[in-house]
């Protein structure tokens, strides 16, 4: 016990423990912030983490703001007079659909293979939106596909219908 009372008596022991005194509680702010950052700012945390919370705050999925705004644009091209755009606002509304299928975790490497893992019961117009992946894969493996504004209109229909039913709508 001497020995210790000896030790800390020194000058050069003393200022050493006031250097730390002072530096101990610096570096652990340090540390709080770095890591608060990086909880804010990390992609991992910002997925598993800040998504459950906003999802739970707002009563709905994390990007919901994003998707409708998506879709408003999406939805404005089938009011064109152009066969293009309805062809293009069925091509967007799927890929849509598709992403939101993938963040809800049914796998698969296309859409009609996540389709194929959603049931009746997850997406009841699931039937509605097949047809209309079939109107999507006419226009894009057939360039010379005719597409008419009421097959468009239907196809768009399903896929609103099944972003309604995933409550990303």
């Amino acid at each position: 016990m001497e020995l210790i009372n000896i030790l800390l008596s020194y000058p050069a022991v003393q200022f050493l423990i006031s250097v730390v005194e002072i530096l101990g509680p610096l570096v652990f702010l340090f540390f709080i912030g770095v890591t608060i950052v990086s909880l804010t700012r990390g992609s991992y945390i910002k997925m598993s983490f800040w998504t459950d919370w906003v999802e739970f705050l707002k009563i709905k999925g994390y990007e919901s703001g994003k998707i409708e705004k998506k879709w408003a644009l999406t939805a404005k091209k089938l009011e064109s007079d152009n066969p293009a755009d309805w062809k293009l606002a069925i091509i967007e509304a799927e890929s849509l659909l598709e992403g939101v299928l993938a963040r809800m975790g049914f796998g698969g490497e296309s859409f009609g293979e996540r389709l194929k893992k959603v049931k009746e019961e997850q997406l009841p117009s699931l039937n509605n939106v097949i047809q209309a992946h079939q109107v999507r894969n006419n226009i894009v493996h057939d360039p010379d596909y005719r597409l008419d504004i009421g097959e468009a209109g239907k196809a768009l229909a399903a896929y609103e219908k099944a972003l309604k039913e995933l409550d990303v709508l």
